[in-house]
């Protein structure tokens, strides 16, 4: 799902947008992911967290030995790094549980295959890789999927095969402050308020985006639940399953902040 909306810079919002002078969680507000207009946002503007990465992403499975073949990027958005993938020379496979975001990824990588669904719960081709870059695995939303989903990788990699992908970790405090984020742009803006329980290893994102419409603004709301853990658990999980795995601080040079690690778990070739 690339950069799933991690910060944001506060900005003034011209134009005739009114916004309420005090934000607050909305109440029944949709469960379904990157709809239309957040899609549409999000590769817009929210896509440089995965290109910025993918050079980087590239040259570590060169290190692993992963020059060639079947390379999935899991929670592909709209694919900027299934691109990159198909530009290194290896066959990408695209995955996302948005709809929207399988539609733009189709259309601006009509060479690459795009499947709609979860990691814990589709069929993934068997593969050389597996990529999830941008908090994609807490979007799973409890241990249990995120256990199955990593079961699901380890099927369907070949023996001495790769996962590569980043975790959120929970905050250090234990009541972390609740922040607001506002990005805006010509016609648009998008409004992220961010509550993280750590106690209960849960970050939420309410999300309000305003794109316009003639003289107004159409408004869509989605809540993101994540669930975080510390990266050592996330690697007692999968050496569990039968994985070798080593924790880094990054994606080579680029290195992440905002308490994100990166995994690298290989499948044993025997």
């Amino acid at each position: 799902m690339a950069e799933r909306l991690a910060s944001g810079e506060a900005r003034n919002i011209a134009g005739p947008l009114k916004i309420p002078q005090a934000y607050e969680t909305i109440r029944g507000m949709s469960q379904t992911l990157y709809r239309r207009d957040l899609a549409e946002l999000h590769n817009t503007y929210y896509s440089g967290y995965a290109r910025n990465a993918a050079p980087s992403v590239i040259l570590m499975l060169h290190a692993a030995g992963v020059r060639s073949g079947v390379v999935c990027d899991l929670g592909c958005g709209g694919g900027q790094l299934t691109g990159h993938l198909l530009k290194a020379g290896f066959k990408a496979v695209g995955l996302d549980v948005s709809p929207s975001m399988i539609r733009i990824a189709r259309r601006q990588y009509p060479d690459a295959r795009f499947i709609r669904g979860s990691i814990d719960r589709v069929a993934l081709p068997n593969c050389a890789a597996a990529i999830a870059v941008g908090e994609v695995v807490n979007y799973l939303g409890s241990r249990g999927r995120m256990q199955q989903a990593f079961r699901n990788v380890f099927r369907s990699l070949r023996p001495g095969g790769v996962f590569l992908f980043d975790v959120k970790e929970p905050a250090r405090h234990a009541h972390a402050p609740a922040q607001l984020h506002v990005r805006s742009g010509p016609r648009w803006a998008l409004f992220a308020q961010i509550k993280e329980n750590p106690r209960r290893n849960e970050l939420v994102r309410t999300i309000s985006s305003f794109r316009q419409q003639g003289l107004s603004y159409r408004r869509q709301n989605e809540v993101h639940r994540l669930s975080v853990y510390k990266a050592g658990d996330v690697a007692r999980w999968l050496r569990s399953i039968g994985f070798h795995v080593r924790i880094y601080k990054g994606y080579g040079k680029f290195v992440l902040s905002g308490g994100r690690k990166v995994l690298l778990a290989r499948k044993p070739r025997a």
